[in-house]
């Protein structure tokens, strides 16, 4: 499946100097790891994953060929402090056994279903919330005319890498990050 992700440069070097990457939980927002815990069962279910298992990595569909949808999907998904950081754009050709295909509105209300759930049951982020958690539906059929299919992989294979390039902020957003004093350094 030809797919594209952007991510940051110590991810494209891990996977040029390792062969791999694989993501870490840390790096996930703590009110976040119930959903992608669910998530990762799912992929678990699926036979996409062994039992233990890294955050999944996000993806979406194509060649990534129409300019405009990757800059509103960076846009929409990268603070300034990621720009300034420096952003990627890889190309991947992944077996589509490797692959979990839902719907990205559906995924943002789980998100947010699973927070407010957090958030009111008192119970801390683990498998006992996840095995409680609100039910998913996992398929890639689209909410509405407006959804996007995502695609979310175990790891970054160098075998699956096409191309990686950096990719840079469009003006608006590097004007804002050259007059912040925060994100120059």
């Amino acid at each position: 499946m030809r797919l594209w992700t952007l991510q940051a440069p110590e991810v494209v070097a891990a996977v040029r100097s390792d062969g791999r990457y694989l993501a870490e939980w840390d790096r996930v927002i703590v009110n976040w790891r119930p959903a992608f815990r669910a998530m990762v069962a799912e992929m678990r279910r699926r036979d996409i994953i062994s039992d233990s298992a890294p955050p999944p990595i996000w993806c979406w569909p194509g060649r990534a060929l129409r300019r405009n949808r990757i800059r509103q999907q960076a846009n929409s998904l990268l603070g300034d402090d990621q720009w300034a950081h420096g952003v990627w754009l890889l190309k991947l050709d992944v077996p589509d056994s490797q692959t979990l295909t839902t719907s990205y509105s559906r995924w943002n209300d789980y998100l947010g279903v699973t927070m407010d759930l957090l958030r009111t049951s008192g119970l801390s982020d683990g498998p006992a919330f996840t095995a409680g958690a609100a039910p998913m539906n996992w398929g890639p059929e689209l909410e509405n005319d407006w959804d996007q299919p995502q695609v979310v992989i175990p790891e970054l294979r160098r075998e699956w890498l096409l191309t990686a390039r950096p990719y840079p902020p469009d003006p608006e957003t590097a004007v804002r990050i050259a007059a912040d004093p925060l994100l120059r350094a």
